[in-house]
């Protein structure tokens, strides 16, 4: 610690009146608030030199496009430690948390999708994916890679039966249908209320996006209308998806995005899930082991609600049904309490 403390110095060129870490969630990174008289900054400290490149790259990128991100002010040579803009006190998670769905909620949400619309169509084309951290695009690879994840760290941890063969041939018809979905934009993966920054006059910025690539533009609002933890009621989650297509002008393109929601979900939805298992149930994280009930029950609502699931996917489909069952209920409360 003492190391970052005096690299941060050494950019200020002074001492610096307060240098403290501050807590880690799911990331190895180790961020620091460090102030100097009246300005504060955010040091950050991350061994793995490929994800801070792809971050240093994307950060660049979005500067030069006027967007809301943050500045980096030095990297050391090692580029592995870096000193960058402190941009909000709050997350919009802890905001949520604190208020529930307050009328500044609601406007922050909003100011948040059209931030993300605007993030999305500036970069169109000006972006080298092969700059990206784990993969260049939403393909075959990161498909799977999220559907196994579920599979591995979800499912089997639980002891589900599943027909083995019958799933993993669903799981590739499905990786071949989210492939064709279009309008394809940037991409930031993990787009959740807990990686956006609001500062004292209410504007948001846009944080831990090193894991960029090319994917279909539904994703990201999936991800972030349908996280878990801020639980929005699902009217204001309707109302939100509309006030998102509105921002896109071309009808061809709206009936894409309307066509891409349910498959989002469903992506969206097994993915998290594989990450309560592995974040929860394995490295006992008590933000993920608090987010299973809901995570199941997202699911679970569009296994119910989506036909498509039982007609196309009949394997997946039980299994989900199982979620719910008494019996995996206890096994996940005996996990969680282990």
């Amino acid at each position: 610690m003492q190391q970052h403390q005096d690299f941060f110095e050494d950019y200020l060129g002074k001492k610096s009146i307060f240098f403290k870490a501050l807590p880690q969630s799911g990331s190895s990174r180790i961020n620091y608030i460090g102030k100097s008289d009246n300005e504060n900054f955010v040091i950050t400290y991350n061994e793995n030199n490929r994800e801070n490149e792809a971050f240093f790259y994307f950060t660049e990128l979005f500067q030069s496009l006027n967007l809301n991100t943050p500045k980096i002010f030095k990297i050391n040579s090692e580029r592995n430690l870096y000193v960058q803009e402190f941009l909000g006190n709050k997350t919009l998670s802890e905001i949520i948390s604190e208020e529930g769905l307050t009328n500044r909620v609601k406007n922050l949400v909003k100011k948040s999708l059209e931030k993300l619309f605007e993030l999305q169509t500036k970069t169109i084309g000006k972006v080298d994916f092969r700059n990206s951290f784990e993969y260049e695009s939403y393909d075959d690879l990161p498909i799977t890679h999220d559907l196994y994840y579920f599979k591995n760290f979800f499912v089997d941890i639980l002891e589900i039966e599943y027909h083995k063969s019958s799933l993993l041939k669903e799981f590739k018809a499905i990786s071949e249908k989210i492939q064709k979905l279009v309008p394809k934009t940037l991409m930031i993966r993990d787009f959740q209320s807990r990686n956006i920054l609001v500062n004292d006059e209410n504007d948001v910025f846009f944080i831990d996006y090193q894991s960029a690539m090319e994917g279909p533009a539904t994703y990201d609002v999936i991800s972030f209308l349908y996280q878990a933890k801020a639980n929005f009621p699902n009217d204001f989650k309707e109302e939100m998806l509309d006030y998102y297509l509105s921002f896109w002008k071309d009808e061809t393109d709206k009936n894409n995005l309307k066509e891409s929601f349910n498959w989002m979900k469903l992506m969206r939805f097994l993915q998290v899930l594989g990450a309560y298992g592995f974040r929860g149930l394995i490295q006992r994280k008590s933000h993920f082991l608090a987010s299973i009930e809901q995570g199941i029950e997202n699911i679970s609502k569009l296994n119910q609600n989506w036909q498509e699931i039982a007609v196309e996917f009949p394997e997946l489909y039980f299994l989900i049904l199982r979620l719910t069952t008494p019996e995996i209920k206890q096994k996940i409360e005996d996990l969680i309490i282990k």
